[in-house]
């Protein structure tokens, strides 16, 4: 009897697990390479805009839309505007899904996106910069502060402005105090364009990207009603067999 030889991986084999390998390990720290994907959770400061920014310019490189789902209370002013540029500056279309709360600094980098989707669940809050000072500070402090803070908030309206459509005036009244906006009520303001239906949610990845190339997706909600259903087939009738 001739021995069984073990059988060993081709290169090919090799070259797929360490690939797949690598993808897990990039998913530990919110990428999916594989799939052209980011996931921005949690706070926004300046080394979580690091990491986004750095996993998205190597996405860029290629051809393709990258997909963002984002669930953020915000953060630091000036990482979120780090973010908007980024994206606003991208060699490709840019696909977010935003989930849970997207607030405060998370809201630019939500109206970044060349397609903008939102779970039914998902809450968007917009409100002005504030601070939390310990200690004492002095007067100049105090001013330097005041300006900054004036500066960034018309930043923050207009951008907002721009992209919903609304009026600077209406922004700045929201942002006076912090404003919730249901997901209903923020596409109907402009801050996103559809809901997600949840029971097609692996489904809405291609589906976005049918999109971008002028295809309406069939998981979507439209305007608040449920999605049209897919017709059914009609069976094909067999052929009947010919008596002998």
């Amino acid at each position: 009897m001739p021995k069984k030889t073990k059988k060993t991986p081709t290169n090919n084999t090799q070259t797929l697990m360490v690939m797949s390998q690598a993808n897990l390990n990039a998913l530990s720290l919110g990428y999916d390479f594989e799939h052209r994907a980011i996931y921005l959770f949690g706070p926004i400061d300046k080394m979580a805009a690091y990491r986004f920014i750095a996993g998205f310019k190597w996405m860029d490189r290629t051809p393709g839309p990258i997909h963002i789902l984002l669930n953020s209370e915000g953060g630091d002013t000036d990482a979120g505007m780090a973010l908007y540029e980024c994206l606003r500056t991208a060699n490709n279309p840019t696909i977010i899904e935003g989930m849970g709360i997207i607030a405060s600094a998370a809201v630019p980098v939500l109206l970044a996106g060349t397609v903008r989707f939102l779970n039914p669940e998902t809450k968007v809050m917009i409100h002005n910069v504030s601070w939390d000072i310990d200690g004492q500070v002095n007067t100049p402090v105090i001013h330097s502060l005041s300006k900054y803070s004036e500066e960034s908030n018309k930043r923050y309206h207009q951008i907002i402005a721009e992209r919903t459509g609304k009026s600077v005036t209406d922004i700045a009244k929201w942002c006076d105090d912090e404003t919730y906006f249901t997901c209903g009520e923020a596409i109907q303001l402009g801050f996103a364009d559809k809901v997600l239906d949840q029971r097609a949610f692996p489904k809405n990845f291609n589906d976005a990207m049918e999109e971008i190339n002028g295809k309406e997706p069939t998981i979507l909600k439209s305007e608040g009603g449920e999605p049209e259903p897919t017709p059914a087939k009609k069976p094909k009738k067999g052929k009947k067999a010919k008596k002998g």
